[in-house]
């Protein structure tokens, strides 16, 4: 259903978008979103497949999230062009189907269906963005190239394109290596993360959420059906690069975006250690918690400037408005992961959970990369409540949308069982 609902609203909309006007058209891409996302909660916990098409828990849980940065973007975004709401529809039917389908054929069509309008979506503002997108499409192209030859080895080696088909020898140990090269771009994992911080920063705010919530939560969906028991070596080599380059670049970040950027390529490898444990409702609760609380930093950041924000432009942002200020500083503190915040525990389900699978070293890793990170966080979140003049004028709505996510991620804080069941059922 919900496939057919983005598709349906896709076709229809590529076609009106010529007679229809701009504030009706993003009202019409809104309710397309709103009602795919109304069909998956309707269908939840009903498998489904059809040939290569295939809705399982993990789609859900995946989709829903993606589905939640599409909403966020579209509602986020102020264009007098129409292609823009397209495009997000677009890219987001293409999540949809990555995170559906164990496929890997099925799989590179998905990810060129998401990427291309993302291509698009990085050059919207022309200058510094085509720069930025032209990085982005050429590792992009880069990283298909490495899914597609690992596709093509997957098949010589076990007879099957199917994901997660066991299999034995160098050749299989080789296409599961390019196929975690050609996702682990998608997901920002080091050494694959060297679009991210330039893309980041030279791409539009509401892109740039777009890219940090709904696309690492399709590609998460996609790794997750990827990665077996012969990759695990390599995903832990990928976790400890991520969890230490991400961190460490961070702390001499001065501009909020790229700052974000590079505390994304940390939070993969926080997530990829859950995939590497293996427990899917620790990922899924921290990946929802990291696309609340990313997407809320974003959003705030978009009220500001579509352009770079340094963070001295953040200096008496609380002052100016205090529910915009308020929200960073509450999302800077949940991607940090301290309590009573929704973050501490989605860093505490993965952590414990590593502790259980015995990964003691990716463990440590992790925590000591964690503390550092209260640098950067800090600076970001305590930012807004010193002296200066923020410049912000944000909608009411944006305001209201803060405030509602912020208190999302403190009552998922206090009571993070009221979400686990449902990941669970997922």
């Amino acid at each position: 259903m919900t496939l057919l609902v983005l598709s349906f609203f896709a076709v229809a909309l590529t076609l009106l978008g010529f007679f229809v006007s701009v504030p009706l058209f993003k009202r019409l891409t809104i309710l397309g979103l709103s009602l795919a996302l109304l069909s998956l909660l309707l269908t939840w916990g009903k498998p489904f497949a059809l040939g290569p098409y295939l809705v399982d828990g993990t789609s859900q849980v995946f989709t829903a999230l993606a589905l939640l940065g599409a909403l966020w973007t579209v509602g986020l975004v102020r264009t007098r062009r129409f292609e823009f709401y397209l495009l997000v529809l677009y890219a987001t039917l293409g999540m949809h189907l990555l995170a559906s389908t164990k496929n890997l054929i099925l799989m590179l069509v998905a990810l060129e269906a998401l990427s291309l309008p993302l291509y698009a979506l990085a050059t919207w503002r022309r200058g510094e963005g085509l720069e930025a997108a032209l990085k982005y499409f050429l590792l992009g192209a880069l990283a298909a190239s490495f899914f597609l030859y690992g596709t093509a080895l997957h098949y010589g080696a076990t007879g099957s394109l199917l994901a997660g088909t066991p299999g034995e020898g160098p050749l299989y140990a080789l296409a599961l290596g390019l196929l975690l090269v050609g996702l682990g771009f998608k997901v920002a994992l080091a050494p694959f993360h060297f679009w991210t911080p330039d893309v980041y920063q030279g791409s539009p705010t509401p892109v740039v959420l777009f890219m940090a919530t709904g696309v690492k939560a399709a590609a998460f969906a996609a790794l997750l059906r990827v990665v077996g028991p012969g990759a695990l070596d390599a995903l832990a080599l990928l976790i400890a690069l991520s969890v230490v380059l991400g961190n460490l670049a961070a702390l001499g970040q001065k501009e909020a975006k790229r700052l974000l950027a590079y505390s994304s390529i940390a939070h993969a490898g926080y997530m990829a250690l859950a995939l590497y444990t293996g427990n899917l409702q620790a990922l899924g609760f921290y990946l929802l918690t990291y696309v609340l609380a990313t997407g809320l930093a974003f959003a705030v950041l978009s009220e500001i400037s579509p352009d770079r924000v340094p963070l001295e432009r953040l200096k008496g942002l609380f002052h100016q408005d205090p529910l915009l200020g308020l929200g960073l500083f509450v999302s800077s503190l949940s991607l940090l992961g301290l309590p009573p915040l929704a973050g501490f525990w989605g860093k505490y389900l993965v952590f414990s959970e590593a502790a259980k699978a015995g990964a003691w070293g990716l463990l440590v890793l992790a925590l000591i990369t964690s503390a550092v990170s209260a640098y950067y966080y800090l600076a970001l979140g305590l930012a807004v409540f010193q002296k200066g003049v923020a410049e912000a004028h944000p909608r009411p709505l944006a305001r209201s949308v803060a405030l509602g996510v912020a208190l999302l991620l403190i009552l998922l804080g206090l009571i993070p069982g009221a979400v686990l069941p449902a990941l669970a059922a997922g």
